[in-house]
């Protein structure tokens, strides 16, 4: 009697291990009943550094979506990313950061990424998209606007008006040049554009090397201007037209993956930020912020102003 008990426990415990192993296994996407998953993210609004906090904030904050991108790609399940970009760019290092974190996931996690540009994808938007794998946008979507954007507004002329005075106590000539109290030296005027000069630089190298296209070929259309997904492909800026269904399709053939996979969205849309993301909508203040340089100090902007 006893023999037979334990029999029909060691048989239980056996079923039970191998449907552990077979529920890990479909998991893991090795299943064609269990489609693979693809990671869903999105870039919204003006792409900027840190983390988002608060309820009423909004945009794309590098921390928070880099923080988003690992766990994504840390996921077994997990096969390929698909990243939904309606931005105008933004700060020039947040852009950097989220761009070498994307390629981090295509050559350290061996995890395909797919772009599937929206309305607008352009300047730091473009940026980061030249990470990818892959890119898809609408033919109307509006992307390029390779450059670099700075702003310092001057208050001299106001403070004046109504009679205000400044005294600035500095330890170098150029400590106090994007105060906006008076006019920049043409000494200032230079060394500003030279910043602006060397983030241009790194802009086109990004480009050149994420679509792999020669680098005077990119400086030939790398002016600012703004361009329609149709003509970005032409360029080669851009691999695919098509809609946002393309895009999974395309990120789920990189993965190998048969059928029609599962979609997770691993973006938090919390706050205003969610609200205005759900309408495709740019926030406008965070923008004029970003291009008058008084949300988070004077810094270089991957920026698109014209909308």
């Amino acid at each position: 009697m006893w023999v037979v008990i334990i029999l029909i426990a060691l048989i239980a415990l056996a079923g039970a291990f191998v449907l552990g192993l077979l529920v890990g296994v479909a998991l893991s996407g090795n299943l064609l009943w269990f489609p693979s998953t693809v990671a869903v993210l999105e870039v919204n609004s003006t792409i900027q550094s840190g983390e988002q906090t608060g309820l009423f904030s909004s945009g794309t904050f590098s921390r928070t979506f880099i923080s988003q991108l690992d766990r994504a790609r840390r996921q077994p399940r997990v096969r390929a990313i698909l990243i939904r970009v309606n931005s105008p760019g933004g700060n020039a290092v947040a852009s950097d950061e989220i761009y070498r974190e994307i390629r981090r996931t295509r050559q350290e996690f061996h995890k395909p990424v797919v772009v599937y540009m929206e309305s607008l994808a352009a300047s730091g938007g473009y940026y980061i998209s030249a990470a990818a794998d892959r890119i898809v946008a609408n033919p109307n979507t509006l992307t390029g606007s390779i450059g670099v954007i700075t702003v310092i507004p001057t208050y001299d002329e106001l403070l004046n008006k109504i009679g205000v005075k400044v005294y600035v106590f500095r330890s170098g000539a150029f400590k106090d040049t994007t105060s906006g109290i008076r006019p920049l030296r043409p000494e200032e005027e230079a060394l500003m554009q030279e910043l602006v000069n060397q983030a241009y630089q790194r802009f086109v190298d990004v480009v050149a090397e994420g679509r792999n296209l020669p680098r005077d070929r990119v400086l030939q259309f790398a002016d600012g201007r703004v361009l329609t997904g149709t003509q970005a492909q032409g360029l080669g800026l851009v691999d695919e037209l098509g809609d946002y269904h393309r895009a999974i399709q395309l990120a789920a053939e990189l993965a190998g993956i048969r059928g029609e996979p599962r979609l997770e969205n691993f973006s938090r849309r919390g706050g205003l930020s969610g609200l205005l993301g759900s309408f495709g909508v740019v926030g406008p203040a965070g923008v004029a912020g970003s291009i008058l340089g008084v949300e988070n100090g004077i810094s270089l902007m991957y920026l698109y102003t014209g909308f």
